[in-house]
């Protein structure tokens, strides 16, 4: 009776050992489709957000790295200052390089390639490197056929239930600015109130909202078989100057190994999800 106790302990210990150590590798190629002069889609329809509970982001990490490194080797993108800089502060990079900065946000474009390094891990989820992606042939087919990839990159991680699995955040593109500008408001007209919000004298040039021209989360969970939840927000700026975005959702059921198809009239996206050391 102990001797088949302990064998169903161990078959148990085995089980969850073998699931624990599922591992995949992601990788996820996004292009813009032509433009299509006839479409018929109407992408005036408001969307809510794109939001989850459990997100992953890895894109942010990377690139706050890389362009911090940037701007301690002197970047010219860095040494913007607003007037009121220039009158208290003649360095315009002291102070500048620093944590407080929004390094991502001094992207004008993303590289559609992050440049990662190169790990082969299995304790957190990571990025794969450029050498590591293979769809070097998907990508030279769209170069012929004359369509811009805007995003190529890939990960590994650990496969987990749909309650588990996060949801990673993926953004690429143009970084879309609409200028801001700043309305006084007065809680009385003849009278200035000092808690309202004043109009600046010296507002910055380069105040404004902006959005990525594809920003979304992409989830991968393990039910049997392998699930893809990909939720994006594809945005273009319109000669009146407004930004107009079209929603991509699509839920599929994928089988590892093969490559699958994603189309939409705005983007295109090929996945495949490969096993990793099992």
């Amino acid at each position: 009776m102990l001797l088949k106790k302990s064998l169903v302990v161990l078959c148990c210990l085995f089980s969850s050992a073998a699931v624990a150590e599922r591992w995949f590798e992601a990788e996820v190629l996004i292009f813009k489709q032509r433009p299509a002069p006839y479409l018929q889609e109407d992408f005036s329809l408001k969307h809510e957000a794109i939001e989850d509970k459990n997100t992953l982001d890895l894109l942010t990490p990377l690139y706050t790295e890389q362009a911090m490194q940037a701007c301690i080797d002197g970047d010219t993108r860095f040494q913007k200052r607003s007037f009121t800089d220039s009158l208290v502060n003649d360095n315009p990079r002291s102070g500048v390089c620093d944590a407080s900065t929004d390094y991502v946000q001094s992207y004008d474009t993303l590289p559609v390639t992050p440049v990662a390094p190169a790990l082969d891990t299995m304790e957190q989820p990571y990025l794969l490197a450029p050498e590591q992606l293979q769809f070097k042939t998907q990508f030279e087919q769209l170069d012929r056929k004359g369509l811009t990839p805007i995003l190529h990159t890939g990960w590994r991680f650990e496969a987990k239930s749909k309650s588990r699995a996060p949801s990673m955040h993926l953004f690429a593109g143009e970084l879309i600015k609409t200028r801001v500008f700043d309305v006084p408001r007065y809680s009385n007209p003849d009278f200035v109130s000092l808690l309202e919000p004043q109009p600046s004298l010296f507002n910055d040039p380069d105040e404004s909202t902006s959005k990525w021209e594809l920003e979304g989360l992409f989830k991968i969970h393990l039910r049997h078989y392998l699930f893809i939840t990909a939720d994006f927000d594809i945005s273009q700026k319109l000669q009146s100057g407004d930004v107009e975005s079209s929603r991509f959702s699509q839920f599929k059921r994928v089988i590892s190994g093969e490559i699958h198809y994603f189309d939409h009239p705005r983007m295109g996206m090929i996945v495949q999800i490969r096993k990793f050391k099992h």
